[in-house]
Parts: C-alpha cells; sequence; structure tokens
C-alpha cells in the first residue's frame, strides 16, 4: 500500500509538472504570435499591384482581435485609417503600378465611401491605374466603384439602382405591447428621437428634414456618379429613380458598367496593362500584407508631433473601447495630448450619433482646455451630430465630407412608465413611505406628474442652453442665430457648410494639414490616442458580454443593425444628446 501512493503521488506530480511546463510554454507561443502579429511583410516585386477589398462594414481603425494572429496576413479587415495609408504609400511606391479593387454589399456611410474615393482619385493622378470588379452593385457600391478606370461585373452578378431610402425604426407598438409608456421632454422641433418611442411615423418636421439631407447626399453621389462616367447626371436620375437599369446588361448598355466578365478576365486585362505575358503571373499585393509593411524613416528627426484621438461610436459615462466614446478614457486622451510638450496639435476625429449630454460636457470642457495652447482641427466622419457635435463645436476648425451627417443641437430626456406593465399585467403593487410630497420623484412604476415634469423640463432647458452656449462660444455666433440653427435640426455637412457649423470640406488628412499648418510644422510624427491593446490583452480584458456580442453579429448577418437598435432603445433613457433615430441610408 505504501508503495502503491508512493507512485500515485510520484504521477499526480509529474502529471502536474508536465502541464506546468505545457501551461508556461503554449504562454510563450501565444506571446510570441502576439508580438509577431503585425509585422509580417511581403515581398513587393516590379510591376506589382495592390489587391484593396472594400466589401464590409469599415471601422475607423484597424481592430486585431485574437483570432486574427493565427491568420496568415493578421487582420483581414482594414479601417479606414489602414486603407487611406496603403492607398497612399502605393500612390508614391514606384513598384506598385495599380490596384485592384473588389467591392460587395456594405454598410459603410458615404461619408467614408467618399474619403475612400478621393484616395483613389489622387492615387490615379500619378498615372497608375484602378480597375474594379463586385458580384453586386448598388447606389452606395457602385459610388466607390465608379472611381475606376474600368468597372467589371460578375457575369452571374445583380445590380440594384432604385435611389436612396431612410429606413427609421418605431418602438411604440412593441413598449405597448409590453405595457410600457415612455414619457418625454425635449427642446426643439427636430429633435426626432424620441419619435421612435412616442410615435409610428414620422412627425412633418423631421420627413421634411429627412428627405432634405438623403437628398443632398444622393446629389453627391449622382454627380459623381456622372463626373466619372461622363453621363448627363438628369440622365442617371431618371434611370434610377425610374428603376430602369434592373439587369446587368442595362446597367451596361447604360455605360455603368464596362464588361460582364470573371475575375480571371480581368486579371488579363491587367496583365496586358503591365505588358506582361499570358501565361505569366502577375504580383497581387493583398492589402492588410502591404499595412503591415514598415513605414519608410524620416531622414529628419523630430520630436513634433500631431496627435489624432479617434472619438467613435456612441457617447456613454465612464470608460469606453473601439466602439463607444467613454468620457473618463476620451477626456484622458486629450489631457495626455494636450499636456505633451512634443504634441503641437491635436486632430479629433468624430464619427459619432452623440449620447449621454453628461459626458459630451466633460469631453467637450477637455476640448475646451486646449485653447490658447495647442490647435485643436476636428474631421468629421459619416456623423458627427448632437452629442458628437457638442464636442466638435469648441475646436479651432471643423472640417467634414460634403455627405457628412452632423448638427442636431438639441436635447431630450425619455422616462419610462412602467404601471401596465408591472401591475395589471405582472400583478405588482407598490407603497411608499415618505417624508415630503415630492419624495417619490419620477417612480417607474407610475406615470409623471405635472411636477415631476416641471422639473425635468427645468432640467432639460439647461443642459440645452449649455449645449447652444458652447456652439456660440465656439462658432463665434449670436444666440439668434445658433437658435435658428438649433432645435435638434439635422444637417449635411453641405448645409452646415453654408450656415457656418463647419468650416470647410476635406477627410482626415486635410485636416492633418491643417493642424501642421496651424502650428507651422514642416515635418512631424502622428500618434493616435486612445492607444489600440494588443490582441492578447483584449482577450484577457474582453468581458462574456463582448464575446456574446461578437458571437451574435455574426451569426444575425445584416438583420445585427436592428438588434443593436433595439439595444439602444433601452439604454436611451435619462437626459440625451443624440441624432434623432436609428438612421439607415439604402
Amino acid at each position: 500500500m505504501k508503495e502503491f501512493l508512493k507512485y500515485t503521488l510520484a504521477t499526480v506530480v509529474g502529471l502536474f509538472i508536465t502541464f506546468v511546463f505545457l501551461g508556461i510554454l503554449l504562454f510563450f507561443t501565444i506571446m510570441g504570435l502576439v508580438s509577431s502579429a503585425g509585422k509580417k511583410t511581403v515581398k513587393v516585386k516590379e510591376n506589382s499591384v495592390l489587391e484593396l477589398r472594400v466589401d464590409y462594414d469599415i471601422p475607423e481603425r484597424t481592430h486585431m482581435d485574437f483570432a486574427s494572429i493565427f491568420n496568415e496576413e493578421g487582420a483581414n479587415n482594414l479601417g479606414l485609417d489602414n486603407i487611406l495609408a496603403v492607398i497612399e504609400r502605393a500612390r508614391n511606391d514606384k513598384k506598385i503600378k495599380g490596384i485592384f479593387l473588389k467591392t460587395n454589399i456594405s454598410g459603410t456611410g458615404y461619408a467614408t465611401m467618399l474619403e475612400i474615393r478621393n484616395a483613389l482619385i489622387n492615387f490615379k493622378k500619378s498615372g497608375k491605374f484602378v480597375y474594379t470588379i463586385a458580384p453586386y452593385y448598388d447606389e452606395r457600391s457602385y459610388y466607390l466603384a465608379s472611381v475606376a478606370d474600368s468597372v467589371f461585373l460578375e457575369r452571374s452578378g445583380s445590380v440594384l439602382f432604385n435611389g436612396l431610402t431612410a429606413n427609421i425604426m418605431f418602438f411604440k407598438g412593441a413598449l405597448e405591447k409590453l405595457g410600457i409608456e415612455m414619457q418625454y421632454v425635449k427642446v426643439g422641433a427636430y429633435k426626432g428621437a424620441i419619435e421612435s418611442f412616442t410615435r409610428s411615423d414620422l412627425s412633418p418636421e423631421n420627413r421634411q428634414q429627412i428627405m432634405e439631407y438623403i437628398s443632398d447626399i444622393y446629389s453627391t453621389v449622382v454627380t459623381s456618379i456622372s463626373e466619372s462616367r461622363r453621363l448627363d447626371t438628369a440622365s442617371i436620375y431618371a434611370a434610377f429613380n425610374g428603376f430602369k437599369l434592373q439587369t446587368p446588361e442595362q446597367a451596361r448598355d447604360f455605360g455603368l458598367i464596362d464588361r460582364l466578365t470573371y475575375t480571371d478576365d480581368v486579371i488579363s486585362v491587367m496583365k496586358k496593362k503591365l505588358k506582361i505575358k499570358a501565361d505569366g503571373e502577375i504580383n497581387l499585393v493583398k492589402a492588410p500584407a502591404y499595412a503591415q509593411q514598415p513605414a519608410s524613416k524620416s531622414d529628419e528627426n523630430t520630436k513634433n508631433k500631431i496627435a489624432i484621438i479617434y472619438a467613435v461610436g456612441e457617447i456613454i459615462d465612464g470608460e469606453g473601447n473601439q466602439s463607444v466614446i467613454g468620457s473618463i478614457s476620451m477626456s484622458k486622451a486629450i489631457a495626455k495630448a494636450r499636456e505633451d510638450k512634443n504634441v503641437k496639435a491635436i486632430v479629433l476625429r468624430v464619427n459619432s450619433p452623440g449620447g449621454s449630454s453628461l459626458a459630451s460636457d466633460a469631453i467637450a470642457r477637455e476640448i475646451g482646455l486646449c485653447k490658447g495652447k495647442k490647435p485643436v482641427i476636428v474631421s468629421m466622419g459619416d456623423v458627427a451630430a448632437s452629442g458628437g457635435y457638442y464636442i466638435s463645436a469648441l475646436a479651432d476648425s471643423i472640417i467634414a465630407l460634403p455627405n457628412t451627417i452632423t448638427g442636431s443641437i438639441g436635447v431630450f430626456g425619455l422616462f419610462p412608465n412602467m404601471h401596465e406593465l408591472l401591475t395589471n399585467k405582472m400583478g405588482l403593487t407598490f407603497e411608499s413611505v415618505k417624508t415630503g410630497q415630492y419624495s417619490d420623484f419620477a417612480r417607474v412604476d407610475q406615470p409623471l406628474s405635472e411636477t415631476d415634469r416641471m422639473y425635468l423640463q427645468t432640467m432639460v432647458n439647461r443642459i440645452y442652453d449649455d449645449f447652444t452656449g458652447v456652439v456660440e462660444r465656439g462658432r463665434k455666433m449670436d444666440s439668434l442665430t445658433v437658435e435658428s440653427l438649433a432645435q435638434g435640426r439635422v444637417w449635411t455637412a453641405q448645409q452646415a457648410k453654408d450656415k457656418n457649423l463647419i468650416d470647410g470640406f476635406g477627410g482626415i488628412s486635410d485636416a492633418i494639414k491643417i493642424a501642421a499648418g496651424m502650428s507651422k510644422l514642416k515635418s512631424y510624427e502622428i500618434v493616435e490616442y486612445p492607444k489600440i491593446e494588443d490582441p492578447f490583452t483584449q482577450l484577457f480584458r474582453q468581458s462574456s458580454n463582448e464575446m456574446m456580442e461578437k458571437k451574435i453579429s455574426g451569426d444575425l448577418g445584416i438583420m445585427y443593425s436592428y438588434y443593436k437598435a433595439l439595444q439602444t432603445s433601452i439604454r436611451t433613457q435619462g437626459f440625451q444628446m443624440r441624432l434623432p433615430f436609428e438612421l439607415q441610408i439604402q
């Protein structure tokens, strides 16, 4: 028995040591993979072509998660930052002779598409070519594709050119079935976010403003296509609005498509362009691998820096992440850039529909503290509205793409009355013991009293006054002018420029040039905030909710946007500076 126990104990200890050793080995293997992720390079030969995919929802920044370190090319889906960088690098790379652009269905915003489009136009000015092919074109994907020298469609592909539509989801009917009434206070005739909870259709004011700005975006799209394809603008409007181009052949005969073909045929076209023999191989360099090429170092050492601070997503109180703007983390990032003596200017990249009024004010304060210390230039993405405009207003200069959605200077508050659900449906009853007449303020089990409403309206009026006051100071306008532009009204940047809500048009690269000019910098280094965590750190910080969110996103596909809208509806309580609705432009 004694010998048995001795050998058993030795076996257990041996297994334990083995598992510990294997665990340590696995840990260092993973750490090695993490440290090498993003460092893989690709050999760029003479007569190379950059293969660029734009067939997914493009984020502002490239985000490499833990799974991507096991992928041969690292992060497959580049963010806008890397897409613009690889196009610019390829423009100056003598070995890259052209770009092979692949598009498809995408939910990417029109302003982001325009920023990539402008980069491709600039690329072509170097004398290099752009060819594109896709299995499907709609207005959004074709808007980008039309910049190419030749536009191809897969022979079995399809087209859908039928104009733009804005889809707004209303929750009132669903909430009524649950026994929930959403009560509100607001400032602004156009602050339509509450309509998703209090109506089943659009108010005339909302319908008017939506029609105006999708028409503005539509005009930009049609005009750009007209210029690129040398087609009459009126004929494009007539074809799209009349739904006359329903087949690939009709789109080809109209002049939108050059050829119905296959990818290997496009490869052959590029070979001929590059004078490569038919049986030779063309060197296609995939954009994610090209993005990982080490950047060329400047000969001139400089301590001068321009900080790019990314404010992307909904604005919330507390900490943020890649897709959410947190008041604490964003304020820290701005303060760090402001206090760094080597940072001479700040570019705030805003792509946000707004959110918490308290968080927006905290972030705007940090921007205000930069005044007189270093210039702040705002670069607006697809949307910089409500809270997104609030955090932008105090900047020294604001630029946007013509089809950016901005404005929405207004405030609202939503407060649920769950009496029907809790008492009539669930059978719950409540009784309170209070020290004063108003101690049971804004209870969820009963409607708001007149006193409750007066208090809440006073609060929302005060927040609105703060908002308009920030706009008055930042844009140097009088109160009457700001009031005429406020009221929760949403504008495209094209409209906002005419009304002095922004200073000019351009993308993030233009904002950097403006920042360098204001700081009188000839050479500088770019630093980005907040810092993106490495995949290993993300894995340990990632909550079960975030992992579940990724799983749901993958499972739902294009239906995920509706799920996110429902999530937002649950969070939209209290005082908000938010875009008036969950808007989808298709």
